[in-house]
């Protein structure tokens, strides 16, 4: 509980917008000796603008992106004017020049320690480009933040194989997961959605915690986690992926894009995984890891007119998902239960397609109106022994922005509509549900920027839901600059979500439990209230130098309270998951200190150490939220070489210990402690990268889990599937021990 909040809450809190995001980067000078120097004093003007921007001191430059142009000026006294084409304005840009009598060349090189982050953003946003996913195999979503102290990346059970995400000290579903500026991870993908986006699909993934942007919607709490995939206009021509690890699993990912004239492209994602082998390391009988397959594709088209300012994205996707785990006949040759073998199914079947239009108006500059369309259909059928899940779930979309500018681009404005339908059909075992959501919703707002000391990001959005009635949701960021390298920001706001009890707790499905729903209400989805909740954040980030080189400290504290809340209670008894509306506190209080610096040249140094504070009012009283570490530490190594064809990268997790979910109404050899050991996990990469003309070519070796660390006996019970004390969701550490990959990228530009 922090007292900043009740500052906030004085302010009045309106809501939050994202400031217009920029184009940063440095410019450097060559010497003919080979002599590298930063260039102070360079103008930056995006061509037919008045958008203009100089470098600093340092050479350092920031200037906000413009949609009508990709072609920026570079001026330099004693220089020709040039022309740059910024292909990709997420990149941070090192440009390059060549000394002599005149400027005859620039050279955009994309030079950065893989996450990037704004001074002036008043929202604080990381940016995690492709070099900081190509630190580790990122086989998919959930795999691309083990290299980042933000996110948690843990194992949701023993016996699927899925890995699940938390932020700011609470599950993945309380963090508004977008794909592209568009809602992706909702109702049935809350378990398996974040395996669903291959790692080469991706181009950036922007994280910024706490409240996050109305425009976006009403349901983030903790954060949104945006993610870009690759664009046909700006991506390579081919890029293609191979990945295998010792465990058998094997992938394969081809990006195709052609421009077929000037003012289209055409774009096509491929993946295919599949993971053949049965292994058990524990000796528990049960597959460490499920055997299956996965195929997915993205057909996307981009559509660019210059002259009339239109631009349009649009495309679609299908995915299919299969997996097989638990018991083998190869891991058990002399089961002879006359039950059978306990067996794990889960098959994932969506489709969805998708579309992005905008104008940007010529003659009013800063006016642009776009609009966002989406239909997915998503069908789950999934069996753990005994237990039967099946949903399905069809979603519409449509989201309308106008943005404008009052008097100059310091004051600017987006105001829309929204509307969103979804349809849910569930059961579960003897449970059976069905409902169908309408939100109609518009929003407001303002972004207020005084020269770069103070930005105003706040806005109000209004909606009415066919069951919860008219609700508001206020958001609210600030932003101040002692110095241009001393930041301070505040924010808060309030969201609110439909829990979706099912998906958001597929892992207790692998367990005998039953489950209690204590629904109240007959006319409120499972008859459960909506999810209430209001964050409130502090960011300080100070930027120095130490060798001459950009260093940072920054210092993150959040509160998330609760004011309505879905318990799902797993502490009372062992034997039952009772799902209740809260009755009491629950909040989670979050302290993260990270230290970034560059101690020699292309050698990037990430560290950080976080506390978190997790309680929640169950049926036993209030107690700290199972499976969360209060205490995590966190340090990357990276290192490229000279030449640019080695890059090392290093990763250490220290995660503290967790409290386990009760277990004292089991017998004696199925009870478990009250906290997890603390443990360290390293893993490690090497890239060899080399160019052949317009291709690029590299291979990664790569470990996770070097120590060998593994939880024993993961799974309660696990020589009798079938009786009332099976749980395999008891999870807190690598169940699978140290793990060998293998890759190589192909790219033609």
């Amino acid at each position: 509980m922090f007292s900043f909040r009740y500052v906030l809450m004085m302010l009045g809190i309106v809501s939050s917008l994202f400031a217009k995001s920029q184009v940063q980067g440095k410019i450097v000078e060559i010497s003919k000796s080979s002599d590298t120097t930063v260039v102070p004093g360079v103008v930056l003007v995006w061509d037919k603008t008045a958008v203009v921007a100089t470098s600093d001191e340092n050479g350092n430059f920031s200037i906000p992106v413009n949609h009508q142009t990709s072609i920026l000026q570079v001026r330099a006294i004693g220089y020709e004017n040039q022309l740059v084409t910024v292909k990709d304005t997420s990149k941070f840009m090192l440009l390059v020049l060549k000394s002599g009598k005149e400027l005859k060349e620039v050279e955009v090189v994309y030079y950065t320690s893989g996450t990037e982050m704004s001074y002036l953003n008043p929202i604080k946003m990381e940016v995690l480009n492709e070099r900081s996913l190509m630190k580790a195999a990122c086989c998919n979503l959930s795999e691309s933040f083990e290299t980042n102290p933000s996110i948690d990346v843990n194992f949701a059970d023993a016996v699927s194989g899925t890995k699940q995400i938390q932020m700011l000290g609470l599950s993945g579903q309380y963090a508004q997961i977008t794909k592209e500026n568009m809602p992706y991870l909702r109702g049935l993908a809350n378990n398996y959605g974040l395996t669903f986006i291959p790692g080469t699909w991706i181009q950036s993934i922007q994280l910024s915690k706490g409240a996050g942007s109305v425009i976006n919607g009403y349901e983030s709490f903790t954060g949104q986690i945006n993610t870009e995939l690759q664009n046909p206009q700006s991506s390579d021509k081919v890029n293609f992926n191979a990945y295998a690890n010792e465990n058998g699993r094997n992938e394969y990912n081809l990006n195709l894009s052609r421009r077929i004239n000037p003012k289209l492209s055409v774009g096509l994602l491929t993946h295919m995984s599949y993971n053949p082998l049965v292994q058990d390391h524990n000796g528990d009988g049960f597959a460490d890891i499920p055997i299956g397959r996965q195929v997915n594709i993205m057909n996307k088209y981009s559509l660019h007119i210059p002259k009339t300012g239109f631009e349009a994205q649009f495309g679609g996707s299908y995915l299919r998902d299969d997996r097989t785990g638990g018991q083998f006949t190869q891991l058990l040759p002399n089961y002879k239960d006359s039950l059978g073998l306990y067996k794990i199914g889960i098959l994932n079947e969506k489709w969805e397609v998708f579309s992005k239009t905008g104008i940007v108006f010529k003659k009013k500059p800063g006016t642009s109106m776009g609009l966002q369309l989406s239909y997915l259909n998503h069908d789950q059928n999934n069996f753990y022994g005994l237990n039967r899940y099946h949903g399905l779930q069809q979603t519409f979309y449509a989201n309308y922005i106008y943005q404008g500018i009052i008097g100059n681009s310091n004051n600017s404005y987006k105001l829309g509509a929204s509307f969103t339908n979804d349809k849910v059909t569930e059961s579960f075992n003897v449970f059976q549900f069905k409902r169908e959501e309408n939100v109609a919703g518009t929003f407001v707002e303002f972004a207020k920027n005084y020269k770069e000391k103070f930005n105003m990001v706040a806005g109000l959005r209004a909606d009415y839901h066919n069951y919860y009635g008219l609700f508001f949701t206020p958001r609210l960021h600030l932003r101040y600059a002692f110095k241009p390298t001393s930041v301070l920001r505040l924010s808060g706001g309030r969201a609110l979500r439909t829990a979706n009890i099912f998906a958001d707790n597929t892992y207790l499905m692998a367990s005998s439990r039953t489950w209690e729903i204590q629904g109240a209400n007959k006319k409120m989805p499972y008859g459960l209230n909506p999810e209430i909740g209001w964050n409130y954040g502090l960011n300080f980030t100070q930027k120095f130098k130490i060798n001459y080189r950009d260093a940072y400290v920054t210092i993150d504290v959040y509160c998330t309270d609760f004011t309505q809340q879905v318990v799902s209670d797993i502490d009372s008894s062992a034997q039952k998951v009772i799902v209740f509306n809260l009755k009491g506190l629950s909040y989670s209080n979050t302290m993260q200190f990270e230290f970034n610096m560059q101690p020699r040249k292309r050698f990037f140094v990430k560290t950080a150490y976080r506390y978190v504070d997790t309680k929640m009012e169950f049926k036993n009283g209030l107690l700290q939220k199972a499976m969360v570490s209060k205490h995590r530490a966190f340090i990357n190594l990276s290192y490229e070489t000279r030449d640019s064809h080695w890059q090392f990268d290093f990763t250490t997790q220290l995660n503290g210990k967790k409290r386990l979910p009760g277990t004292t109404t089991n017998p004696q050899d199925y009870q478990r402690e009250a906290y997890s050991p603390l443990f360290f996990n390293l893993m490690g990469q090497i890239t060899y990268l080399v160019k052949i003309k317009s291709a690029d070519f590299n291979v990664y070796l790569g470990v996770e889990n070097l120590l060998n660390y593994k939880q024993t006996n993961p799974i309660v019970a696990s020589d009798a599937p079938y009786s009332r004390y099976f749980d395999a969701s008891m999870v807190w550490g690598p169940i699978y021990g140290r793990m060998l990959y293998a890759g190589l990228r192909f790219k033609i530009k």
